[in-house]
């Protein structure tokens, strides 16, 4: 009897088995094929409308970001011009080559019109009356022919523009002793880089830039 119930058993189990087989049998034979279907032009154009609103605010930080560094060298370039200027100004005026302007203080009464219809208050103006000029120095005793004695002046190159000019200041190595800034060309529109160096080191100094492919002329 124990004997019959295991073998009805093994058979129960060699079924499930077979079973099992051939249903795996069957899902390899046959495969998993994907679905296919079809995407609405609804949902292609608004893919299309996404991808070129992200191009557009691309393109529009970059431009922004390109004007906004365009405006902050100019604002640098107006800043280190008007620095540079004003600090020539008083070295030469410190050294005696220059004679500031005058500036004197002017008192305006009161005033009342002829006919009595109106009346002026009192002001202060503070008026200019000597511009600033040079002090002739044919010593050369003078600042300036101090300078033009101690310290040589040479042309580092020629800029179409005062930005190409005032880059190549701020961004090109140049030696220790040797102090660059920026001026107009007297006849052209284009811009010079001027070194300023002691005499003694004029010819090295030129000679490091004429490396980096400068046309250094010394300035006399």
């Amino acid at each position: 009897m124990k004997m019959g119930m295991g073998m009805e058993g093994n058979r129960r189990l060699f079924s499930l088995v077979g079973i099992t087989a051939l249903a795996g049998i069957l899902l390899c034979g046959g495969g998993c094929a994907p679905t296919i279907r079809t995407v609405s032009e609804d949902v292609i154009e608004a893919e299309a409308v996404r991808i070129a609103r992200e191009e557009g605010r691309e393109e529009g930080r970059r431009e922004g970001s390109r004007l906004c560094k365009e405006e902050l060298d100019e604002r640098l370039r107006d800043f280190v011009r008007r620095y540079r200027d004003e600090l020539l100004y008083l070295e030469l005026t410190k050294g005696g080559a220059i004679v500031p302007a005058q500036v004197r203080l002017v008192y305006n009464p009161a005033k009342i019109s002829r006919d009595g219809s109106s009346y002026s208050a009192p002001t202060l103006v503070w008026k200019i009356v000597s511009p600033p000029r040079f002090v002739s120095d044919e010593s050369g005793e003078g600042w300036l022919g101090r300078d033009r004695a101690n310290f040589c002046y040479f042309l580092v190159d020629s800029f179409a523009t005062e930005a190409e000019a005032f880059q190549f200041v701020g961004n090109s190595p140049k030696p220790d002793d040797v102090f660059l800034t920026t001026a107009p060309h007297g006849d052209a529109g284009k811009w010079a880089v001027i070194g300023k160096t002691f005499k003694a080191r004029c010819d090295v100094a030129m000679a490091f830039y004429k490396k980096l492919g400068r046309q250094a002329v010394r300035v006399e």
